[in-house]
């Protein structure tokens, strides 16, 4: 069963917003800053995977200047962190929307090859 839920990084002051499934490995992840609420990461397993199986270097480092990268590890312990939550699917849905969106119109940084 797929699971949505919030967290609060108090030291790097994110909501985390995380979908995961039965096993509790992350599916997709979405974190926000707290003060202001601006996406820094809308990652997708499925596309990481995919990009590392069919892309060069280039792509998947833009991918992940753009939308970041998932947790490693499987969600356990999160019960215990603080402001943690389990949400609905519509709104994890909403706010990974947003999220894409929002990141989605920024372009990424540019190369630094230097």
């Amino acid at each position: 069963m797929v699971m949505w839920i919030r967290t609060y990084d108090e030291a790097q002051g994110l909501w985390q917003y995380f979908e995961g499934d039965e096993e509790g490995w992350v599916l997709r992840q979405v974190d926000l800053r707290g003060d202001d609420g601006t996406p820094v990461t809308a990652a997708s397993l499925e596309e990481v995977l995919r990009l590392q199986e069919r892309a060069d270097i280039a792509t998947m480092s833009r991918y992940e200047q753009r939308y970041g990268l998932v947790a490693e590890g499987r969600l356990t312990g999160w019960e215990e962190a603080p402001r943690a939550g389990g949400i609905s699917a519509e709104e994890f849905e909403r706010v990974w929307l947003d999220a894409r969106r929002a990141l989605g119109a920024t372009a990424p940084p540019p190369a630094t090859d230097r």
